[in-house]
């Protein structure tokens, strides 16, 4: 397998990173797995303006009102005030 890199909006959290983790070789179910491999999780530094420009595009096309107070509080700590367009 070549290397394989990925970018992805999905936070990389711990349960993640759990999920990946096994200490030992490994035969289930037909797949044997002995090989080694690194996974390197790096945050992707962007400016504010594209984030914000992000969120006030969730925010445009959401109609989940469920949704709205966690993209409101997102959009706070970008300096960002949401409004329906």
């Amino acid at each position: 397998m070549s290397e394989a890199v990925i970018e992805t909006f999905r936070n990389p959290s711990s349960y993640w990173l759990r999920q990946l983790e096994q200490d030992e070789p490994s035969a289930f179910n037909g797949i044997v797995e002995v090989r080694k491999y690194r996974v390197t999780v790096e945050l992707i530094d962007e400016p504010d303006d594209v984030i914000r420009d992000r969120i006030q595009k969730l925010w445009d096309e959401c109609d989940n009102h469920h949704q709205w107070q966690p993209l409101k509080a997102m959009a706070k700590k970008y300096g960002l005030e949401l409004k329906h367009r």
